[in-house]
């Protein structure tokens, strides 16, 4: 209770700052960097009460999306960050500065990844456009104490939320106007981005639907984001109106193994069990083994999986990430050679996959060789620099290369990516301590540490 209270007062910091309706100059307005400074305390509280999932697929599967709708947006204010929730809700949600969460829930409710990259837009022009500044008037404040507070319901409880819920309603008009900016805006973007516009109208469509069945326990996001047949109408012209169409190359969708992958965090047994049947009943179709191959890994069943996995590239090669599961089952299993065999076939079908690097990192060290470690970890934190398992890994290879400010300056950069500022702040320190006090490293290191302390 008491942590809940003090992640309720991070969003009392955010609510105390709010300002006038859309139509009107506010009479206050944040500065980005104190935007940036309230994104990572509630971050930081938020990792004390919620719990974040790190399964290094679903995290950067978020942040793929993320990353490509915000390179079609291109005026970026804020350092975005993109996180998971482990909650069976539907429920998504920005917080001013850059910081988006999407629960579990949500996730396993879209039918493609081009419908979750619609919410993932639509949060990053609430957050891009600052409509957190106009959410509500200085004397009323409950508007976005009830909307920030929705999100946190797991935490507070249901209980808290009616006041602030009752509140929201009262401000309708108002919040469909920025509904309205976000959706025309974040159809755009999703277009831009290679993504299926008519997506945001389906994920719509289905949540309505929802709605009208179950009127009473309407989901979290319709709260926050109300929804109505207006809107979606709306929603439809504006796509026809920009000319906006699904694009005419579509990648692989990875969103049915995201799903997979959080559900089996849930209820494992139940899942391979499920899984195992529906092999048994198609014992010559690849993807039913390529699926229960997945689910043993999941579940620590490395040998199972091995046999599963190589049962699927028997039947077929071309199955999408294979080569990198059956490298890393390979790893775990001390099949080194094949291992590698695996995963240099994956990476040669896509060099840009951090994943698979970093599982080549962990080969390399395995076998000692640790400055090929520290190459295959860099090229991972080159290619998913928001990634804090590749900064701690890159870390660890320096350190049994005896190279230690490297090691602790890199262990900083994985504290960072966490939100573990004090413990980033040591590390740097113990970094800056390897250098000549007067060389341009230790100069930058000290900067850093400033920049680290400025920032809150």
């Amino acid at each position: 209770m008491r942590r809940a209270l003090h992640l309720w007062a991070v969003v009392l910091l955010v609510v105390c700052h709010a300002t006038a309706p859309l139509r009107m100059p506010p009479a206050y307005a944040l500065s980005q960097d104190e935007e940036i400074r309230i994104s990572r305390q509630f971050r930081r509280e938020a990792r004390r009460q919620l719990k974040f999932i790190e399964d290094p697929e679903v995290e950067l599967y978020a942040d793929r999306i993320g990353r490509r709708v915000l390179e079609a947006v291109g005026n970026i204010r804020y350092p975005y960050r993109f996180f998971v929730i482990e909650d069976s809700s539907l429920n998504a949600f920005a917080v001013p500065g850059g910081s988006i969460f999407l629960h579990s829930g949500l996730i396993q409710r879209v039918e493609s990844t081009d419908e979750l990259a619609s919410v993932i837009a639509h949060e990053i022009v609430h957050v891009n456009a600052r409509h957190f500044h106009v959410l509500a008037s200085s004397t009323d404040v409950a508007m976005l104490v009830g909307m920030l507070g929705v999100f946190l319901a797991p935490v507070i409880g249901p209980a808290a939320l009616a006041g602030p819920a009752v509140a929201m309603t009262r401000q309708l008009e108002f919040s469909r106007q920025m509904e309205e900016q976000a959706d025309n805006l974040g159809v755009g973007y999703l277009a831009r981005a290679g993504y299926d516009p008519q997506a945001a109208v389906t994920f719509m469509q289905r949540m309505s639907r929802d709605r009208l069945l179950n009127p009473v326990g309407r989901p979290a996001y319709l709260l926050t984001h109300p929804l109505t047949d207006k809107r979606i109408a709306n929603l439809s012209a504006s796509i026809r109106a920009q000319g906006l169409s699904a694009p005419r190359f579509r990648d692989a969708d990875d969103v049915q193994r995201v799903k997979l992958l959080i559900a089996l965090r849930d209820k494992p047994d139940a899942v391979v069990d499920r899984l195992r049947k529906d092999h048994e009943k198609h014992p010559a179709a690849a993807m039913p083994a390529y699926a229960l191959g997945l689910a043993y890994a999941a579940t620590g069943r490395w040998v199972q999986a091995r046999d599963m996995l190589e049962r699927a590239a028997r039947l077929n090669l071309a199955v999408p990430n294979l080569y990198r599961d059956l490298g890393r089952v390979y790893l775990h299993t001390e099949e080194i050679s094949k291992a590698h065999a695996a995963l240099e076939r994956m990476l040669e079908r896509r060099p840009e996959d951090p994943i698979s690097h970093l599982y080549q990192g962990r080969l390399f060290e395995k076998e000692s060789r640790f400055r090929e470690a520290a190459r295959a970890y860099l090229k991972a934190r080159q290619l998913a620099p928001f990634w804090p398992e590749a900064a701690r890994r890159l870390g660890y290879a320096y350190r049994k290369l005896n190279q230690p400010g490297k090691a602790h300056y890199y262990l900083a950069q994985s504290y960072l990516l966490r939100d573990e500022t004090g413990k980033a702040i040591d590390a740097l320190e113990r970094a800056a301590q390897q250098y000549a006090p007067d060389s341009p490293r230790q100069q930058v290191i000290r900067d850093e540490i400033a920049a680290i302390r400025a920032g809150g």
